[in-house]
C-alpha cells in the first residue's frame, strides 16, 4: 500500500511539473517557399482518376460507382454539379433515379410540375422522364444520382 502511494505521489508531481502556462508560446521558424519568377508557367500534371466531363445539357458529371445486380438490374451512382445561376437542359435518364441535393439550392421540373431541391433533400424521377434542373444558389448545385435501370 506504502508503495501505491508513492506512486501516485511521484505521478502527480511529474503531472504538475510538466504543466506549462498557457500564455506560453512555442515558436516555430520556417522559412518561406521560394516565390516564382513571373515566366514561370510549369503547373501540376495531377490529373483526377475520375475527372468531372460536361454533358450536352450543361451539367458537369462524372460516374462514381457502377455495379451489375444478379437480378437483372444495372445501379449507378453519378456525381453532378451545376453552375449558380444556370439551367440544364432537358434530360432524361435510362432508369429510375434518386436525386441528392449535396449543396447549394435549385428547382428540378419535371412536364411543369417545379419541385423544390435544397440541401439534405432527396427526389425521385421516373425512368425516362424528361426534367430540367436549374441553380437558384448563388453557389454551386452538386447533386449525387442514384440511378436503377434494367440490363
Amino acid at each position: 500500500m506504502r508503495t501505491l502511494g508513492c506512486l501516485l505521489l511521484v505521478l502527480c508531481l511529474v503531472a504538475a511539473c510538466s504543466r506549462r502556462p498557457s500564455s506560453d508560446r512555442i515558436d516555430v521558424k520556417t522559412s518561406l517557399l521560394p516565390e516564382a519568377a513571373a515566366q514561370d508557367n510549369t503547373f501540376s500534371n495531377y490529373q483526377p482518376a475520375k475527372p468531372y466531363v460536361a454533358g450536352a445539357n450543361g451539367i458537369f458529371g462524372r460516374t462514381v460507382f457502377q455495379a451489375d445486380g444478379a437480378a437483372g438490374y444495372r445501379v449507378e451512382a453519378q456525381d453532378w454539379k451545376l453552375a449558380p445561376g444556370k439551367q440544364s437542359g432537358p434530360t432524361s435518364l435510362p432508369g429510375a433515379a434518386f436525386i441528392e441535393v449535396r449543396s447549394g439550392s435549385g428547382t428540378l421540373d419535371t412536364a411543369g410540375q417545379k419541385r423544390e431541391l435544397a440541401l439534405g433533400a432527396i427526389v425521385s424521377i421516373s425512368q425516362e422522364q424528361a426534367f430540367t434542373i436549374a441553380n437558384t444558389s448563388p453557389y454551386e448545385l452538386t447533386l449525387r444520382v442514384y440511378v436503377v435501370a434494367a440490363r
